[in-house]
């Protein structure tokens, strides 16, 4: 079981996978390992979170959940919502809290969402604004953001709103414990949260997607 619990990742690392499903990253390795078996309020978890057939899970029967979608109506596209706000690859655009609610669709295929490492029920469409994040992301770019990351975990691309701005940029973590704001664009400076203002910095999801795979 600990082999199809892991591959339950979709490529996302276990801290991030154990964030979502709301356990501690220690108790997720030591059941994808086999260390010990999933208690029942896991596997419920985990059943609401990711839709995992628990039949397939614990017992291997069934079909795996990527396998899904696939064939039937629709050849396995899935309608990904648009929201409408666009998070700015430059100094940031001035939005209320919190994002806006979905409000467009637009369909992909549910086999390449979760091959870039997306959840298709967690995957949502924005567009970029600026030019900070260029070469990466440029002016009005499509991204694809996964919105059941909420907190920052490694270095990547993300969505944050800070000090009422939404703004999309790359984000490291310091061994003091700041955070900074990094911007592709050389000539826009790092900024860096101090760890007394974090609080202030929401995580509205992490860039998968921009026109290639990030």
């Amino acid at each position: 079981m600990g082999e199809r619990l892991k591959s339950l990742r979709q490529g996302k690392t276990r801290t991030e996978f154990a964030s979502i499903i709301g356990v501690h990253e220690n108790t997720l390795g030591g059941y994808e390992r086999g260390e010990r078996s999933p208690e029942w309020g896991f596997l419920t978890q985990l059943r609401e979170t990711t839709g995992v057939d628990l039949n397939w899970l614990v017992e291997g029967n069934g079909t795996h959940p990527i396998q899904r979608g696939d064939s039937g109506a629709g050849g396995g596209f899935l309608p990904i919502p648009k929201l409408d706000v666009r998070p700015s690859a430059g100094p940031g655009a001035l939005v209320p809290q919190p994002l806006p609610n979905d409000d467009e669709v637009v369909a992909f295929r549910e086999d390449w969402l979760r091959r870039i490492g997306v959840s298709p029920r967690f995957a949502r469409l924005m567009f970029a604004r600026g030019d900070s994040m260029h070469d990466t992301i440029s002016d009005g770019d499509m991204m694809i953001v996964d919105v059941s990351i909420r907190e920052i975990v490694d270095e990547g691309v993300y969505v944050v709103v800070y000090g009422g701005l939404v703004i999309v940029k790359r984000v490291q973590l310091l061994r003091t414990g700041g955070i900074v704001l990094k911007s592709d664009n050389p000539r826009y400076e790092p900024e860096t949260v101090p760890v007394d203002e974090q609080p202030e910095l929401i995580v509205e999801g992490r860039v998968r997607w921009v026109g290639g795979e990030l």
